[in-house]
């Protein structure tokens, strides 16, 4: 790792964010064993003519990406483990660099040279979900899957199986979810982890306003400009699920905030 960081500096902050959320995420219980996983766009420090090869054979992708030709993604590794990734990100992630025709990518970076090393298992959602933030011109550059007990908790319960019901549930908790989740939570309904099936669901689910989406039975979407971002949001989302089950075990909510009051949030804090 310190070689890549001599060739590129500017890759030390966002390495270093992402080997403290690693952390975060394994001591909350969120990346159980090889759960979760993570992607940040890292174009804006690894140019055109960035100061190391690819190697190994280009793999093909299950379809065209154009938006994202020639773009450089640090992507954590299929089978990996968020706690070991802390400690070496070497080993367990990689910079992968897509073709100029959006059809393939091959490895930068990463992996310490395994051949059988791979990138991990919900790519396509990955680069789905970067082709969706670049056509709409969205600054987020980071997207993270993990798997926050209280939330998938809550995708099992049908009163909350749809966006609206969820959203509404999230911000009745308390102020901060309104200003840090305006947009509120999207809703996916189960599909098949790491296919092309999720991954339509998820963009769908996002729409315009969104920076996170529910995974039903399986966990959260987030987007973020930086890691730590996608972190807290996760963070503070999870703390609103815990918030709307506890409040169900101790006999249901008395009022929650209401509408009015949620959108005096959102006058009061602009968003």
């Amino acid at each position: 790792m310190d070689k890549l960081i001599s060739l590129c500096p500017g890759l030390e902050g966002p390495l270093e964010d992402m080997r403290e959320a690693a952390r975060y995420l394994w001591e909350r219980g969120w990346a159980e064993a090889n759960g979760g996983n993570l992607s940040v766009d890292i174009g804006g420090w690894l140019p055109e003519d960035a100061p190391f090869a690819g190697f190994g054979e280009w793999q093909s992708l299950p379809q065209a990406y154009p938006e994202l030709a020639g773009r450089y993604y640090l992507v954590s590794g299929s089978g990996r483990r968020f706690r070991d990734f802390a400690r070496k990100p070497e080993e367990n992630a990689c910079i992968l660099r897509i073709a100029p025709d959006g059809r393939a990518f091959r490895r930068q970076w990463g992996g310490c040279g395994d051949p059988a090393f791979r990138p991990t298992s919900e790519l396509p959602s990955h680069l789905a979900m970067h082709r969706f933030l670049r056509q709409r011109g969205k600054a987020e550059t980071v997207i993270l899957h993990t798997h926050p007990t209280e939330l998938i908790a809550l995708s099992h319960l049908a009163d909350f199986r749809d966006a609206e019901s969820l959203s509404r549930a999230l911000w009745a908790t308390m102020p901060e979810i309104k200003v840090c989740a305006p947009g509120g939570v999207g809703w996916a309904a189960y599909a098949c982890p790491g296919s092309e099936e999720l991954a339509r669901a998820t963009v769908e689910a996002f729409g315009q306003s969104r920076q996170a989406v529910l995974w039903e039975m399986h966990g959260l979407v987030a987007t973020g400009r930086d890691v730590m971002g996608a972190f807290d949001l996760i963070d503070v989302l999870n703390k609103a699920a815990k918030l709307v089950l506890l409040i169900k075990m101790t006999g249901g909510m008395h009022r929650g905030i209401r509408e009015a009051e949620l959108d005096e949030l959102a006058r009061a804090f602009g968003v």
